[in-house]
């Protein structure tokens, strides 16, 4: 990235944090539950895992497998519900803190635009103002999602999935944790260094675009007083292709950022499941260990990362 662009980040993670600051029990609250959620996760390919030992043939005390069973059974569906309820209850406060912050930054803005100068604002298009404006506040809504819920929560699970390989078999937490530091580590240079500066560029001449429209229709009356419809509509034009370019470059950067994640995603995946195939062949692992193996590789974690592209 440039250093206009690291700077740029900066200033709006400074700003985020500042907002974020004016809800602090709410934000735990928030983190605590996606945490919650994330260790149920954690652990329902655990048990797994160990219904799939419990069905294995065998056995000989049945009435001991039928417990195992049940009891691998029991603790799948409890965690499936804490997952819910906990998601749920996560998604709320989400609500509730996102539309906080939304409002107070439009009551903000306007109340600081309100106090530029006359100049400013007869050399200012208000179509490109209010633009800016709405763009700030619903980029909010996305930001929270992907960061407080997508993002921790995702962390997370590949923290604790890697803490439980590595207490089965250290060397093949070890593997997992390496292939998710990688994984995570091409994701954000991806996003933060090929897709980011198309999409500042794309937005930029989207605001342009949507100021433009805006003050052409509110000033169509004198337009059509000096019978400049030809030229307005050359000049939209004019910005309708440029927008197109710059967007068309945003899509498709992002398009290619998400195939190589997921070409990568196929590696990692073929890589940690491959080594719980080794030790199942050498009688290390159980065929529940490579459930348990195959269901973390596949679980949401990994899906949500690889959605963080914008």
């Amino acid at each position: 990235m440039s250093s206009l662009g690291i700077s740029s980040f900066i200033r709006v993670l400074a700003f985020v944090l500042k907002e974020w600051r004016r809800q602090r029990l709410l934000l735990s609250c928030i983190c605590g539950l996606v945490l919650l959620q994330t260790l149920a996760d954690v652990l329902v390919p655990l048990y797994a895992g160990r219904l799939i030992d419990a069905l294995s043939p065998g056995r000989a005390d049945l009435a001991a497998q039928r417990d195992d069973a049940s009891t691998a059974l029991g603790f799948m569906v409890a965690l499936a519900l804490v997952t819910v309820a906990s998601r749920h209850v996560a998604f709320i406060g989400v609500v509730r803190f996102t539309l906080t912050i939304m409002s107070h930054v439009a009551e903000q803005t306007f109340w600081r635009v309100q106090r530029f100068s006359s100049d400013w604002h007869a050399n200012s298009f208000a179509g490109s103002t209010v633009r800016k404006i709405t763009r700030g506040m619903w980029g909010f809504d996305l930001l929270n999602d992907t960061v407080l819920v997508a993002l921790l929560g995702s962390f997370a699970v590949l923290v604790g999935t890697s803490a439980l390989l590595a207490w089965h078999w250290p060397w093949a937490g070890v593997l997992i944790g390496a292939c998710a530091a990688g994984y995570v580590g091409l994701t954000s240079s991806l996003s933060l260094a090929y897709v980011a500066p198309a999409a500042r560029l794309s937005n930029s001449w989207d605001t342009k675009l949507g100021g433009a429209l805006a003050d052409a229709i509110s000033c169509s009356a004198v337009v059509k007083a000096f019978g400049a419809e030809t030229r307005e509509d050359q000049r939209i034009a004019s910005l309708v292709a440029k927008w197109r370019s710059r967007t068309r470059r945003n899509w498709t950067r992002g398009t290619i950022n998400g195939t190589l994640q997921g070409l990568c995603l196929v590696i990692l995946r073929a890589i940690v499941i491959g080594a719980a195939l080794w030790l199942w062949w050498h009688g290390e692992a159980t065929p529940g260990d490579v459930v348990y193996v195959l269901y973390t590789c596949c679980s949401a974690a990994w899906v949500d990362l690889s959605c963080c592209d914008h």
